[in-house]
This record gives structure tokens, sequence and C-alpha cells, in this order.
């Protein structure tokens, strides 16, 4: 078996920002195709990262980098959005550009998030994004040796699949830690 190129978690810092919200604009191309975004007049999406991630303490943003490189980000919260459990750890937006897909970069850095934070995890995929439950199907079941049924949840009008899982602390043998 080959061995997978480092994958590696930043914690993003506030005087970073302006490179996260960079990202944000390509999450925003991508995920237009999925739900309706508009293109404003100045060729921008213009979503950006809300200042919750430097200013709460149950907030943590993360580029992910693969071979020092930066591949995308991942924004995970404590709390669920399912139930109001507050220790549950969310996945709030996970995204991965496209040159680094198929590299299992997106795979990586989920398991290192969830090495990073042992315990309750929800991640909820739009049923709009296809590609993004199929994705989350996939790894779960890879990192867990057996598919993880998800279920549907509706809020505010966007329905969702969700999947719950527990992460204990480090697995033996992972290579894919922050």
């Amino acid at each position: 078996m080959s061995r997978q190129p480092p994958v590696l978690l930043e914690p993003v810092t506030h005087d970073q920002s302006a490179v996260l919200n960079n990202l944000f604009e390509l999450y925003a191309h991508d995920f237009s195709e999925y739900v309706p975004l508009d293109l404003k007049p100045s060729g921008r999406f213009d979503v950006t990262v809300g200042e919750q991630w430097w200013a709460r303490d149950d907030h943590f943003p993360f580029f992910i980098r693969s071979v020092g490189k930066l591949c995308g980000f991942a924004l995970v919260r404590r709390g669920s959005r399912v139930t109001g459990a507050d220790q549950v750890m969310d996945v709030a937006e996970f995204f991965v550009v496209r040159g680094a897909r198929g590299k299992h970069v997106g795979t990586s850095a989920a398991r290192a998030l969830f090495d990073r934070f042992p315990g309750r995890w929800e991640i909820r995929a739009r049923q709009a994004n296809p590609p993004a439950i199929r994705f989350w199907a996939r790894m779960l079941a890879a990192w867990l040796g057996h598919e993880v049924a998800s279920s549907g949840y509706s809020c505010d009008g966007v329905d969702w699949e969700v999947f719950k899982v527990d992460s204990p602390a480090t697995r033996l043998g992972d290579e894919a830690g922050p």
C-alpha cells in the first residue's frame, strides 16, 4: 500500500482571514452548482467567513495543507446544529480545491479533524449536494471499517443528510493526525 502525502491542519489566525475569505470565494463558486448563490456585479460571490471564527472559543478554523501547499479549509465548531447537544463537534464547512481532489487530501484532513477532537461528531451535507454526501459516506466507511447510515434533517427550508459518528482518540496506524 502506498503512503499518502502528509496532510496537515493549520489553525487559521485572524491575521490570515483574508486568505480564508479568498478560499471561501472558491468554495462559493463550487457550491453555486447546488444552491442558489448569485454572482455579484463585482464578479464575486462576496460570501465571507464571519468574525465568530476568531471571537468564540468553540469555533475552530483550519487551513488544509498537503506537502506544504494550501489545499482548502475546514471550519468546525462545538455544538450540535441538529439536537443542540453542546459536546458534539460539527463540521460547519469543509472544502478542498479541485486540483487536490481525488488524492486523499480531503479524507486525510477529515481524519485529522476527528483525531484532534475525539468524541461525538455530526457531519451535515445538503441533500442538494450529492458529491458531498458521497464523499462523507466513503470517507467514514473507510475510516471506521463499516458503512455509516445517515438520516434526514430539515431546518430553515434546507434539507440535510446527517452522519453521526464517535471518534476515539488517535487510531493506531493513522498517519493523518495534525
